[in-house]
């Protein structure tokens, strides 16, 4: 169950995770190299990490644990899963967290909010 989150906030995210990965697949595609400051200022990423950082403390770490039960890993580990969210405690720390997983996180966000969705 989700408490400091909710599911539309959930989709927020994963949307502009989608928006923001498209926009990088269609400039690579393109040939389109960045320099580390074009992708730091990139629009699309700019709007994921504001998104991210207006989140309460917790719904941020609702992001982490639902990503970590996406990713399965209160299935094969309940305490690494438990230690990781007691570790992300600041609002610099949760966002650059959630940002490094950015490749996979939409679907595992996905797969975690349905699995809280069907009372797992």
């Amino acid at each position: 169950m989700l408490n400091a989150i909710t599911v539309r906030e959930v989709e927020e995210v994963i949307f502009l995770l989608e928006q923001w990965l498209h926009a990088r697949r269609a400039k690579t595609e393109e040939g389109k190299g960045e320099t580390p400051e074009e992708i730091i200022q990139d629009r699309e990423r700019r709007q994921l990490t504001d998104y991210l950082y207006a989140l309460s403390p917790q719904a941020r770490k609702e992001l982490i644990v639902l990503m970590l039960l996406g990713r399965g890993d209160f299935d094969h580990s309940y305490q690494s899963a438990l230690e990781t969210c007691s570790k992300y405690t600041s609002a610099d720390d949760q966002v650059v967290y959630l940002m490094a997983k950015t490749v996979r996180l939409a679907n595992y966000l996905r797969i975690g909010l349905d699995a809280v969705q069907r009372g797992r």
